[in-house]
């Protein structure tokens, strides 16, 4: 019996039907049943028992190896969506004991005083590791108005504990990252407290002999200026240094020989997140491209590649992983996907049962066909004025647009009719409780694929502290 959640108002009243539901379902017998088609119990039992073993007779040197070759032979299988689909609270008690003792042993490696270690070499240790095991990353998508829902999906996150300090985003998912990204947590707990003060009126029609001289339907100025109140005046630098997060923002040309761009406190630490965030968010036909800009020597706003001119993120990268894999090291993406023309289709292919399945499977037939067809009309057309329409329309169709873990809020037909209309403060709060609706039955999934990285970066931060202590100690003590 499955969980309705249209109605439900808050995570404790979600959680509260969620548990009604797997009583009923008797979930409980499942989850305390060790036995499942995807893993071994046997070996992940012993496993997990060796650890437990190793890490209580204090042998720290045997237990890295240990705890390395454990993550490794298991993470991948237990990252299968099967073990989460019978009840929302969770999996396996088996696999949650597997997890709760790897965090065990992480805590337990991480303090030099248990271990005998030196604090350089754990330090080091851990970096190695959490190089090597990577990390995760929440991708926003566009999709115009609709991208107000991942503010409920940020939120929802958030107040778990749960949200990634990589994210990345693309049109209007470029706006919600840029203004998470330059909050701390306690500011963000404000806005989520009194989201009104968002800004939600972008979109201000030109007139006519205007829009026909910009080639563009909307005001560039209004849009840059809601965007500096929602997202503030920050380099990408600069919101890194203030809140620890990195936001990676997908910016398309306008130019032929030009290629995309993720921007980041990586490649343009200088450049304005805010002004990424508009280019990003500037839809051909909407608006006019736009250009990047920075925080030059004295402070002032300068141009950055004054020559170029920029455009929705969405067109060349709305989910650009293989960029954040290697600027980032992600190699785990959570997806809140809005975008009209994916978000439906992808929402009924993450149902169980033979229709979804069929629907997959036609589906991806005729994207895969589509997708050639355009191949084929963009190189056809290659110097001639038709190549721009088919060279975008050809990376809309080859894109990926799902990861790992994907969210999908429910679309209303509202909402769909609106996506390019400015939206009332009551839209913005249904936008944002849609949000949280689409991520509550995934939190458990999302906290246990994300557990071990968290613990990694975690362990990371103390043992720099510490380090940093014991080096201003010593400077002193000269």
């Amino acid at each position: 019996m499955a969980l309705q959640v249209s109605s439900v108002e808050d995570y404790h009243a979600w959680r509260r039907g969620a548990e009604a539901v797997a009583e009923r379902a008797d979930a409980e017998a499942w989850r305390a049943d060790p036995e499942s088609s995807v893993y071994d119990a046997r070996l992940l039992r012993e496993q997990t028992e060796e650890l437990t073993r190793t890490r209580e007779a204090g042998k720290a040197l045997e237990l890295v190896p240990l705890l390395r070759e454990a993550l490794y032979r298991h993470l991948g299988e237990l990252a299968d969506p099967r073990l989460y689909a019978r009840t929302p609270l969770g999996t396996k008690h088996l696999v949650e004991a597997f997890y709760e003792e790897a965090l065990a042993c992480i805590a337990y490696l991480a303090d030099p005083d248990q271990t005998g270690l030196s604090p350089k070499f754990t330090l080091a240790g851990f970096r190695r590791a959490a190089h090597i095991f990577g990390r995760s990353a929440l991708l926003l998508s566009g999709g115009a108005t609709l991208g107000f829902f991942h503010l409920g999906v940020v939120k929802a996150l958030s107040e778990q504990g749960l949200l990634p300090n990589v994210l990345s985003g693309a049109s209007m998912g470029a706006l919600i990252a840029c203004g998470t990204g330059v909050r701390t947590d306690e500011e963000l707990d404000a806005l989520f407290a009194n989201p009104r003060v968002i800004r939600t009126d972008a979109l201000k029609r030109l007139p006519p002999k205007r829009a026909a001289s910009e080639r563009a339907v909307y005001d560039h100025a209004r849009l840059e200026e809601v965007v500096a109140n929602n997202c503030g005046d920050y380099t990408f630098e600069e919101a890194h240094a203030r809140t620890g997060r990195t936001v990676s923002i997908s910016v398309s040309p306008t130019r032929e020989r030009q290629k995309p761009r993720v921007l980041c406190h990586y490649t343009t630490p200088n450049v304005l997140m805010n002004s990424a965030a508009v280019a990003s968010a500037s839809i051909p036909g909407a608006f006019p491209g736009a250009m990047l800009r920075q925080r030059g020597p004295s402070g002032e706003r300068i141009p950055y590649m004054p020559t170029e001119r920029w455009i929705d993120g969405s067109l060349k990268g709305d989910l650009p992983m293989r960029r954040l894999s290697r600027l980032h090291n992600v190699n785990h993406f959570i997806v809140s996907q809005v975008n009209p023309h994916v978000a439906p289709v992808r929402r009924v292919m993450g149902k169980r049962g033979i229709v979804p399945v069929v629907s997959g499977v036609i589906l991806s037939s005729v994207r895969a066909q589509v997708t050639h067809q355009l191949e084929l009309a963009r190189d056809f057309t290659k110097s001639t004025p038709l190549y721009s329409t088919f060279d975008v329309a050809h990376s809309l169709a080859d894109q990926p647009y799902g990861g790992d873990i994907d969210i999908h809020p429910r679309l209303r037909p509202t909402a769909l009719l609106r996506a390019m209309s400015n939206i009332s403060h009551d839209e913005l709060l249904k936008h944002i409780r849609e949000g949280e609706r689409a991520t509550w039955p995934l939190l458990a999934r999302i906290r246990d694929q994300t557990c071990v990285s968290r613990a990694l970066d975690g362990a990371i931060r103390r043992l720099s502290f510490v380090q940093a202590a014991d080096s201003a100690q010593a400077s002193t003590a000269k």
